[in-house]
């Protein structure tokens, strides 16, 4: 008998490892229904609301970050009536006013053409208005630096260029879009266009020391009003080109570009040239060139303040819809024609 019962035990045991039980129910002595009690509600409930947070993350905190970050950042700044202090004796104008432009524009402005995509003002390199328009603003200035170096900050041309004068330059040279990374580390455009300003203070104070050059001349007016001139030419065609382009497709995209950096182009040339007349005001009156020089500067003030709600370029003959492209470089011909005028009275 012992080993009779003995051999069934173990036969069960051993049939019990190849039959599985029997499930029992999870909830046989609760006080709930086993619907309120569901395994799998809680964990679809935390999976709903992971979806809605995301959502609303994607949908209103994103859009929103770089929405409110382009308009509170958007900012043109075009007054004509900019103006710096009045330099101590000895300093130039010119270079005041392009140094305090400089900060203007890098310190007390966002410098959009190199913003990067994880900024707030990420949605201003789409806009193009402010890009452009501060893009054109720094080549006027780039030029004028370029042609102070090469002329004004030094006695003709045998002698040694200035070094604050040609460290402004190099810095002004930099790509506006120029960020740390292009695609190795380097300085970024804001970078160098600081340090550009620093070197055109040391210029100046030096030059009210009387320890570096600023030649009055008219031939080193005519210089740089022929490389103004040249550069206005240059911003007129691709004007009158766009023109052309933009009919040929149906929405042109690149027109308001166009514009407002022919536009920040022009405003700087405004306030650059306004203030070498402060510098060449004995020249221009001793050639009787003062009235067209003014002439001039109206001219380049009326492109510079144009501001249209949206840029049209439509035909030139149309009766409803304007071509702001048009109206923008009938007027920078119309000052590169008088810097073409008082160049001629200052080469005689």
């Amino acid at each position: 008998m012992d080993i009779g019962q003995s051999m069934r035990l173990l036969g069960a045991k051993v049939r019990g490892l190849f039959i599985p039980k029997p499930k029992t129910d999870p909830f046989a002595g609760a006080d709930v229904p086993p619907a309120q009690l569901a395994p799998d509600s809680v964990p679809k409930k935390k999976k709903s609301w992971k979806l809605i947070l995301v959502l609303i993350l994607v949908l209103g905190i994103i859009p929103a970050y770089y929405f409110l970050g382009a308009v509170f950042t958007h900012r043109i700044n075009d007054e004509l009536n900019y103006k710096v202090p009045a330099p101590s004796n000895g300093k130039s104008t010119t270079v005041e006013v392009i140094a305090g432009l400089i900060d203007r524009e890098v310190n007390k402005t966002k410098w959009a053409p190199n913003v990067q995509p994880f900024e707030p003002a990420a949605m201003l390199r789409f806009g193009g208005n402010m890009v452009n328009f501060q893009s054109g603003l720094v080549r006027a200035l780039s030029t004028t630096v370029y042609e102070m170096e090469n002329r004004l900050a030094r006695t003709r041309g045998t002698s040694q260029a200035d070094v604050d004068m040609a460290a402004a330059r190099q810095g002004l040279s930099r790509s506006p879009e120029t960020w740390i990374l292009d695609p190795l580390p380097t300085s970024s455009a804001d970078h160098e266009y600081r340090k550009a300003r620093e070197a055109l203070i040391r210029y100046n104070n030096r030059l009210a020391s009387g320890q570096a050059v600023f030649e009055v001349r008219a031939d080193n007016l005519q210089g740089v009003l022929d490389h103004i001139a040249l550069d206005l030419g240059g911003v007129s065609d691709s004007l009158d080109k766009q023109m052309e382009d933009g009919r040929k497709v149906f929405i042109d995209r690149r027109a308001d570009k166009l514009f407002y950096y022919a536009k920040g182009e022009a405003y700087g040339y405004f306030i650059v040239l306004r203030a070498l007349r402060e510098d060449y005001g004995s020249v221009l009156q001793q050639r009787g060139v003062d009235k067209l020089y003014s002439e001039m500067l109206t001219e380049l003030a009326m492109a510079a303040q144009m501001h249209p709600p949206i840029v049209q370029n439509a035909a030139p003959d149309a009766l409803l819809i304007p071509n702001h492209l048009a109206v923008e470089g009938f007027y920078i011909l119309r000052a590169r024609a008088k810097l073409r005028e008082i160049t001629a009275v200052l080469q005689n």
